[in-house]
């Protein structure tokens, strides 16, 4: 396959430098898929076992709670999806990972991605700083839940996230903020 978007590899520089021969080999193994809104890339229940890489569009991640979604992450351009847990350790997902747009992703197999991930000291800066990023961006949502109210919350994604305000449907937006849509209509008429 061909993979001719020099963001992918701008992105994965941005947290470690790759030669360009480990470079390559990275390319070979990874796929091209066109999704159509809706289609799933996981769902609950199912091993994770392929990362992607958003080219085009955005897919949400989210949790089913007593039949009701519950919205935990949105990614867009140049951003990785996965369920990074499953993925990891063989374990059935918990979440799904749906197309809210007709997109286009780069994919991964754990199978063939690991080895080459495996092979070479560039990769494994590129797999520590990707993590370790992961994690400061998780534990700072975690504390912002905790911490903040959500008019607070909201005008942090206003200011630090706006796409999320032009992209995401009300509904969705306010699961994500842990709210009602009603309460979320009513932050935002406050606000504006």
């Amino acid at each position: 396959m061909n993979i001719n978007n020099t963001n992918f590899r701008k992105v994965i520089e941005s947290f470690a430098p790759i030669p360009d021969n480990e470079f390559r080999r990275l390319i070979v193994v990874m796929h091209e898929k066109h999704m159509h809104k809706g289609e799933a890339l996981l769902r609950e229940g199912q091993v994770c076992r392929e990362f992607y890489f958003i080219v085009k569009g955005y897919v949400r991640g989210f949790s089913l709670q007593d039949g009701k979604e519950i919205n935990v992450k949105f990614y867009f351009e140049d951003e990785f999806a996965c369920d990074f847990e499953s993925f990891r350790y063989e374990t059935p997902s918990k979440f799904y990972i749906v197309a809210m747009e007709d997109s286009i992703v780069y994919y991964g197999v754990k199978s063939e991605v690991n080895p080459v991930l495996e092979s070479n000291t560039s990769f494994y800066s590129f797999v520590f700083r990707f993590f370790q990023i992961q994690y400061f961006n998780e534990t700072e949502h975690s504390n912002n839940f905790k911490l903040m109210s959500p008019e607070e919350r909201y005008r942090m994604l206003m200011e630090q996230k706006p796409h999320y305000l032009q992209r995401i449907p009300l509904t969705y937006l306010a699961s994500y903020l842990g709210i009602s849509r009603e309460t979320l209509t009513r932050i935002r008429k406050k606000v504006s």
